[in-house]
């Protein structure tokens, strides 16, 4: 009899597994679009859920209704689970992500067009997570989170009673970064588990949030060493929480505690400057810490729709899209494939270079560091410490391991081993040259060798190698300070080859910076554009505007600091050096030159286009004013502030056409990443490219017609076809760039307007 009864169980357990397992091929067949599968279930009743769509568990339709699909099933509504289920224990498929979030990339494809973007109206995306009662009872679900958990997919996470991570883990709520808040009431969970004043430092300033601080703050329970231990664990927090009171769901928990609101607004008003995201995300917690929670739910839903559609929340959207559309190349042969970079070798211990060795150290490449002149060398070694000391994103632990990789030396022959070299000494091509022929007498046959320029021909200096080391040599134009700036310009010479393109790339990335492929001209794609901005801030005081007021209209455009403020910063002596240099520069028609007769060389005079204090915060000065309206007389009324943003912005953007037309850019989107992560354009903004096509090009043509500019051609051929700038280059273009690979450019030395 017993020997009877012992049959039949293990024939159920085998019919029940049997099932599991068809469930789970036809879910999979169902991954294309995401879906949820019930993996196993334990003998006392724990049930394990996968949610799965390739790569990162995205949110989509498909693993919603998934999820939907096993907790029907959960409650005994199908036939093939007949086991009582105790616990749930909520994962995701693969090792990179418990859930990635919504797929954002699918919601900018339109070209340019107003953003849609459906948002859940009931619970969190409608799944039923939190209040799952299977069989009358509330039982405990638990989240096992291995890799990312960040926005929809935190959210997902927080409907779970409990939550146990792995120690690689980083949840998240990045939504701010692309001009939304949190939708599936994130800024209602969060609050109540951590406190408003931890959620909104978290959601507002959009970081991940690594498992060990996530910990700390209360966001996940437990922490495993790694995924082999993460679903056993997550099983016993449910094993332990079920048959009795169980954590009660976060949307029941007691609203939280307000914190000082009118701070956050402070702070946001100069960190997050026309971003309307951060006000709504305010407002929302706001609304958390009133209560009652669907008081909350509908205020974050109310606040949602317009950010989405919003011309902030587009462009933040097609910035985030420009950020990872950059890093592809896209005339690579396929199978193309960049070499690992192990070891580097950096010559010039100055602060470029400096910061371009902390940017490998960091990441765990050894690093050999260059300088022939000890006391240069000594000094150098001196800053990065100076900087690792002062840094606050690192623990004493990671700047330790990345101080080790430092090896410094003013012997050549130690650059060796290493398998590329970034050269970073002055904005001299004979010097560099120079280094360069040393370099390929020295470095391995395979070692890529790359130069750190703001301009300068990259062919020229490729032509000193030996014919075989050419197709290895290519710029890389880091921004200062290169170990805080996240722009990495790379640049292709005539012979630079598609693996050495392929492998920088891949480079750049891994050391943490958003990647551009440029062509070789004169200032590339970043140095050839700012260059016009500049002659246009002083072409706006030639028709009368006055140095604060050109400041004015860039600041409230959204600029960190104005072009006069700026050319006070660097200088003013030094601009007109370069201009010397370049063989542009004309007296007559440059108002600095009185401004250095009078020594006012900027701010290191304390005078310069602003009068400074100690302070260095820069107020109008009335001597410079007095000067101004003698040299240019006012002839009417002066420009107002919309005329002076226009004509600060339409030469360079000008440029940027024809920066496209003569495939000297990939895309426009890359010319928009340049700006935002180079020169500080407004990320609210899109980019130079992006806000061409928001103002209109046909206001783009007029104004430089009034400035008396000649519109490029492709701006003519886009107004003639009656598209935007990303619609016409997502039929046509694309076969500058492919033309101009491998042609020599001569250097275009353009003059921008005076």
């Amino acid at each position: 009899m017993k020997c009877e009864k012992h049959k039949r169980s293990k024939s159920k357990k085998r019919k029940q597994h049997k099932q599991h397992k068809k469930s789970k091929r036809e879910n999979n067949n169902m991954s294309k679009t995401g879906t949820a599968y019930i993996d196993h279930i334990t003998d006392d009743g724990i049930a394990v859920m996968v949610i799965d769509y390739f790569p990162v568990n995205a949110l989509s339709a498909g693993l919603t209704n998934g999820v939907k699909t096993v907790i029907r099933q959960l409650e005994g509504r199908d036939p093939g689970i007949d086991q009582k289920v105790t616990g749930l224990v909520v994962t995701g498929a693969g090792n990179r992500a418990f859930c990635a979030g919504a797929d954002i990339m699918a919601f900018n494809t339109n070209r340019g067009k107003p953003v849609s973007i459906d948002r859940p109206t009931t619970g969190p995306f409608g799944m039923g997570l939190e209040d799952n009662q299977i069989g009358g009872v509330n039982i405990p679900v638990v989240a096992a989170i291995n890799g990312f958990a960040l926005g929809g997919g935190l959210e997902l996470a927080l409907t779970c009673h409990y939550r146990v991570a792995t120690a690689n883990s980083n949840v998240g709520l990045p939504e701010v970064n692309i001009g939304l808040l949190p939708g599936g009431q994130g800024t209602q969970r969060l609050p109540r588990i951590i406190g408003s004043e931890q959620a909104l430092e978290a959601i507002l300033s959009g970081d991940q949030i690594p498992a060990p601080k996530a910990l700390e703050l209360g966001i996940i329970n437990e922490m495993v060493p790694s995924k082999a231990e993460l679903i056993d664990a997550a099983i016993a927090m449910a094993r332990k929480n079920r048959g009795k009171a169980a954590q009660p769901s976060i949307a029941k928990m007691p609203p939280p505690a307000p914190c000082d609101f009118d701070s956050f607004r402070k702070r946001m008003a100069s960190k997050r400057k026309g971003q309307p995201a951060a006000e709504a995300i305010i407002k929302c917690v706001e609304a958390a810490c009133k209560g009652p929670w669907d008081y909350g739910r509908k205020q974050e839903g109310v606040l949602f729709g317009p950010l989405a559609g919003s011309p902030e929340g587009r462009a933040m959207l097609h910035m985030f899209s420009a950020e990872r559309a950059g890093k592809k190349v896209s005339d690579l042969p396929k199978g193309v494939k960049g070499k690992k970079i192990k070891t580097v070798g950096v010559v010039g211990a100055g602060l470029m270079g400096g910061g371009i060795a902390m940017c490998c150290a960091n990441v765990g490449m050894k690093v050999t560091i260059l300088d022939i002149d000890q006391k240069n060398l000594d000094r150098g070694m001196a800053l990065i410490d100076a900087n690792y000391a002062r840094s606050r994103s690192m623990s004493a632990e990671q700047k330790a391991a990345a101080r080790a990789n430092f090896t410094p030396t003013t012997n050549y022959d130690d650059l060796a081993h290493c398998d590329m070299i970034v050269e970073a000494v002055f904005e001299s091509l004979d010097i560099k040259q120079k280094i360069f022929e040393q370099l390929d007498g020295v470095c391995k046959p395979d070692a890529f060798l790359c130069t750190n320029t703001s301009a300068l021909d990259i062919d020229a200096i490729a032509g000193v190698c030996k014919p075989e080391r050419r197709p290895l040599v290519m710029g890389t134009h880091f921004f200062s300070p290169a170990n805080v700036m996240k722009l990495l310009e790379n640049v292709r010479g005539k012979e630079t080859s598609d693996y050495t393109i392929a492998t920088m790339m891949q480079w750049g990335t891994e050391i943490g910076k958003w990647c551009i492929l440029a062509g070789n001209c004169q200032g590339f794609v970043g140095n050839r554009m700012v260059a016009f901005y500049s002659g246009a801030a002083r072409g706006a005081i030639a028709q009368g505007a006055l140095p604060e007021e050109v400041d004015y209209a860039a600041t409230e455009f959204g600029m960190k600091m104005g072009p006069m403020a700026m050319a006070d910063l660097v200088g003013l002596d030094l601009g007109i050096q370069a201009w010397k240099k370049a063989g542009t520069y004309n007296p007559e028609k440059v108002p600095q030159h009185g401004l250095i007769e009078m020594g006012r060389l900027g701010q290191k005079s304390n005078a310069g286009w602003f009068d400074y204090e100690d302070n260095r915060n820069g107020t109008p000065s009335k001597v410079v004013n007095d000067m101004l309206r003698k040299i240019y007389p006012l002839k009417g009324s002066p420009p107002s502030q919309q005329e002076i943003t226009l004509s600060l912005y339409m030469p360079m953007i000008n440029e940027g056409f024809k920066i496209l037309e003569e495939g000297m850019a990939q895309k426009p989107s890359d010319i928009d990443v340049c700006y935002v992560y180079g020169y500080n354009f407004p990320k609210v903004r899109g980019g130079p490219m992006f806000y061409a096509d928001t103002v209109g090009l046909p206001t783009v043509k007029k104004t430089l017609e009034t400035l008396g500019i000649k519109p490029a051609k492709l701006l003519e051929d886009c107004i003639a076809a009656d598209m935007s700038l990303t619609q016409y280059w997502g039929k046509h273009g694309g076969k500058q760039w492919a033309a101009a690979k491998g042609q020599t450019h001569p250097t275009r030395a353009r003059k921008a307007k005076m």
